[in-house]
């Protein structure tokens, strides 16, 4: 979705002169039908080729690029009535590329047949620290861009406004999981050439700006878009969404159909600028800031080579290599061209010429009249039409170019402060718990499978926690999550069954060790308050903390792949999708409770120290909400799982027949996986203390039968050899066996069952997809 804010224009209709947002609401369709002569036409007939024609070069001139022409004919006879949709990202003033030329493109677009959905881009406003990073001072500001629309003229009946923050909550867990898939099947490389859409150089993104793109690229499958209309700078971003529907088999890509970036009025300025007061002429500014402005701007006659900026933001459009930087010309051709004769009029301001016979306005120019742009250019180039030609364009912008706004409800609007309320998940209801011992189910491995060590190595996590004596013992499944890392191909069923499976696996330990816990699944928590949790994942990626040198984030590129588990390195978006989930789960875990341990294996600590780390440094003692969210401690083992891949379902006499068939070299002790599951099964406390911990039967040549009551003695006879793999391995087994009886009756669960056929399914399903 494009939520940055557009800057081009193909222009619009003009700014009804002194149109109170309040007092003239009532008049508005009255207002829009003095517009534009031409009613709203939702789509001819598909045999009438004429109308086809005339449909598809009205939207065809509201872009300086299409992708591309032959999809654009094909959804037109396709489609009676499509989608095009932009975005704008609420973030202060409104100059005239957004507001007076914006209009003309969308009333083009809905007489050709399009509904146009725009997207009040709330959120990508708080991810881009607009607005202080205040949502409600956001979304004011969104109001006042709607009602700026609507007082240009723009024609209402085939629009739609669509609140980010409103509809993604209500489609919260297609909305998630779409972006969630996105971000698994999309490059950390590919995402950062996108990150130029909010006006970030790659050497200072924050890791929420790669959130960013993301989720662009998901509003245009959620707001089912066929085409995307929106500028040349947003191409790279909506390229991304094609590329996507080729990476999932997606058969219509979304079309693009992206405007002209108009120029900032400072010479090399290759768009306007909220940040430069004197780049742009905004909605609200007097007659005499117009003159200024344009008197001022530049105005060469030449053609120059394009600037690295101009090009970037023009992505990768075949066209001409020079360029005429003149923002005057182009701003006040586009003015005065557009088809706003009898809004002129209407307000008796100035008297506007006829339309000419090809059913355009026109201006006249030292005695010359233009219809176009082109001959204007040219003619302008070749010296043919003088500087002192342009003042009667200036003053008759400035006569138009009115408030719209009530400036002193526009001045309160942005002096308001308000206060940041704490935005988290909450896992446990406060006063719930005093203290909280947490275990991170562990991640599904390459195989669609679930092994008894993975239950295993859970149990034993909950065994360290319930020995500390915790009020209460949560399992964290991470499904959301798993998806962004593209495990089990990032489907949310398989992943569901994995998890599923796990669950039951781990209470069925469980309960022989006498372990009492929650399952709390990560999706079903989100979605209980979605808007809280994503707000919470987009704070932890764009807070940043003061340095001498200035600022800095506090989770940025370089802190996700410090942070990864051992063994991975970063190079997908996902991966940073996924850190910031984590750092979000911690915070919703802790908040509310005043003590909370987090019990991991030593491959994981990096991760949970990033978010132990991010709570210390925003939610201390100098913090605003200091003592609403507890810092965690982070209780970590070194595991030594075994690697037998004991598959649960698989049955007994195959899991025999792994172990019997295990690596086990007389007197190696390190790289023994009997000797690893051997001691696992003891810390989960699965083996029964009634009796040694290893009875072992063997000829007296090798020293006879004899009993083993701790794991040290059993090591130490093993690296002697005084315990031979003939003897060691069978007495093992039978240890084992008694220890894992309860998964071995699993299968014969039907919830079990139904989910472990999904999981012997998928792996068929995806040879064939």
């Amino acid at each position: 979705m494009a939520l940055v804010h557009d800057e081009i224009g193909a222009a619009a209709p003009w700014l009804l002169t002194n149109l109170q947002l309040k007092g003239e609401a009532t008049k508005l369709p009255e207002v829009q039908r003095r517009v534009s002569s031409h009613p709203v036409r939702p789509g001819a007939s598909d045999g009438d080729t004429g109308d086809l024609d005339r449909r598809f070069q009205l939207l065809r001139s509201v872009g300086e690029e299409c992708q591309t022409e032959p999809e654009l004919r094909e959804l037109l006879v396709r489609k009676k009535e499509f989608i095009l949709y932009d975005g704008f990202e609420p973030s202060g003033r409104m100059h005239i590329a957004q507001g007076l030329f914006k209009a003309i493109n969308v009333n083009k677009c809905t007489e050709a047949g399009g509904i146009f959905k725009f997207y009040v881009a709330d959120w990508f406003g708080l991810m881009n620290d607009k607005m202080g990073g205040d949502l409600k001072k956001i979304q004011d500001t969104g109001l006042y861009f709607v009602h700026v629309w609507k007082s240009c003229g723009m024609k209402m009946e085939n629009v739609r406004f669509i609140w980010t923050s409103q509809f993604i909550e209500e489609n919260a867990t297609e909305y998630w999981t779409k972006m969630l898939d996105i971000s698994r099947v999309t490059s950390l490389v590919r995402v950062k050439r996108c990150c130029t859409i909010m006006g970030r150089e790659e050497g200072n993104l924050t890791a929420a700006q790669i959130l960013y793109p993301l989720m662009q690229c998901t509003d245009i499958f959620l707001l089912r878009a066929d085409i995307c209309q929106l500028g040349l700078d947003q191409r790279k971003v909506n390229m991304q969404a094609r590329e996507y529907c080729g990476s999932v088999g997606i058969k219509h890509k979304p079309i693009i159909l992206s405007h002209h970036m108009m120029m900032g009025l400072k010479a090399g300025q290759a768009k306007m600028s909220k940040s430069d007061p004197d780049s742009a002429v905004f909605m609200e500014d007097t007659p005499e800031d117009v003159r200024r402005k344009i008197t001022n701007a530049a105005c060469p006659r030449e053609k120059e080579k394009k600037t690295s900026k101009q090009n970037e933001l023009s992505g990768e459009t075949v066209g001409d290599e020079w360029v005429l930087n003149n923002p005057d010309t182009w701003f006040w051709l586009l003015v005065c061209l557009e088809k706003s004769r009898r809004s002129l009029l209407s307000l008796n301001r100035l008297s506007v010429p006829e339309e000419n016979a090809k059913g355009r306005g026109t201006i006249v120019v030292d005695g010359r009249t233009y219809d176009e742009a082109d001959s204007l250019e040219s003619d302008f180039v070749a010296g043919q039409i003088s500087e002192k030609g342009t003042p009667s364009w200036k003053d008759a912008g400035s006569i138009l170019l009115r408030r719209c706004w009530d400036a002193d409800g526009e001045v309160a609007m942005e002096s308001k402060v308000r206060p940041t309320p704490l935005r988290s998940l909450r896992v446990l209801q406060e006063g719930m718990c005093r203290s909280l011992g947490v275990v991170f189910a562990p991640r599904p491995g390459p195989d669609f499978v679930v092994t008894a060590e993975a239950a295993l190595a859970a149990v034993r996590s909950l065994v360290r926690a319930k020995n500390a004596r915790h009020d209460k013992l949560v399992l964290w499944c991470e499904d959301w999550s798993a998806i962004a890392l593209d495990q089990m191909n990032g489907d949310l069923k398989a992943i569901g069954a994995y998890y599923g499976i796990l669950a039951e696996a781990v209470k069925a330990l469980a309960k022989a060790a006498h372990i009492d816990f929650e399952v709390r699944v990560q999706s079903a928590e989100i979605l209980r308050d979605p808007n809280m949790y994503w707000i919470s994942v987009i704070d932890a990626g764009r807070r940043k903390r003061v340095r001498a040198s200035g600022e800095e984030p506090v989770i940025g590129l370089e802190e996700v792949a410090e942070h990864l588990p051992e063994g991975e390195t970063l190079a997908e978006s996902g991966q940073v999708v996924a850190t910031l989930m984590h750092v979000a789960d911690v915070v919703g875990l802790c908040r509310g409770v005043p003590s909370t341990t987090i019990y991991a294996e030593e491959r994981m600590q990096k991760r949970h120290q990033l978010a132990k780390s991010y709570v210390e440094e925003s939610f201390g003692d100098s913090s605003a909400h200091a003592g609403k969210v507890c810092v965690p401690a982070i209780d970590v083992e070194k595991a030594r799982l075994p690697s037998l891949s004991l598959i649960l379902g698989e049955g007994e006499s195959i899991w025999n027949g792994k172990m019997k068939k295990s690596y086990c070299l007389e007197g190696d002790v390190e790289n023994n996986p009997l000797m690893d599951l051997l001691d696992l099964l003891l810390k989960c406390e699965l083996l029964d203390t009634g009796k040694p911990l290893l009875e072992v039967r063997q000829k007296a040549e090798h020293g006879g039968d004899k009993d083993y009551t701790s794991l040290a003695d059993v090591e130490t006879a093993f690296a002697s050899k005084e315990l031979h793999p003939s003897a060691f391995k069978p007495a093992v087994q039978d240890r084992a066996k008694a220890a894992l009886a309860p998964l071995v009756l699993l299968p014969k669960d039907a919830a079990f069952k139904r989910l472990d056929l999904q999981l012997e399914l998928f792996p068929m399903f995806l040879i064939q997809y």
